[in-house]
């Protein structure tokens, strides 16, 4: 069982960083009527005017939205593999999950500067990265809360006894 999630949380990592990549491998008129799209069914569900420069103002939220949500995700799965591969769940587990994480992002936008009309920006390893540490940041919370109640239960039954 060991195996199978060590093997499950790699193969996680891979499979998200490979959808990661073929958003990224998009050259840059398939990827701004991506986020051009989704702008334009925005502004018609609020009633607004799907063009100007408001449409352009949201479009570049839902682009710099989605680079923080995908890489939220993925060192949330990369930090699963650290815990699989080490059994490690401390603060040196995540910082290890956010390295790699912006590691990953670096490598990211290194390779959209080989995509036409894409460029890689420190800029948006620095959104990437923010997407990850709010991620990890809020695990961090949810497991620490979580081992406090634990320890609260602990601590009551042996009082109880």
């Amino acid at each position: 069982m060991k195996w199978f999630k060590r093997i499950g949380s790699a193969a996680a990592v891979i499979l998200w960083y490979s959808v990661i990549f073929g958003f990224s491998a998009q050259d840059g008129e398939k990827s701004g009527s991506l986020s051009g799209a989704v702008a334009e069914a925005v502004m018609k569900l609020f009633g607004g005017d799907p063009g100007g420069e408001a449409r352009h103002t949201l479009e570049h939220i839902i682009r710099k939205g989605a680079h923080m949500t995908e890489f939220a995700i993925l060192a949330l799965l990369v930090f699963w593999a650290v815990y699989a591969w080490t059994g490690v769940r401390n603060l040196k587990a995540f910082v290890i999950a956010f390295a790699l994480t912006v590691c990953l992002a670096s490598l990211d936008e290194f390779h959209q500067t080989y995509v036409p009309d894409r460029a890689g920006r420190p800029a948006d390893v620095l959104i990437d990265s923010c997407g990850a540490l709010i991620a990890l940041a809020l695990l961090w919370f949810i497991l620490r809360g979580k081992n406090s109640s634990i320890n609260r239960r602990k601590a009551s039954k042996d009082m109880d006894k």
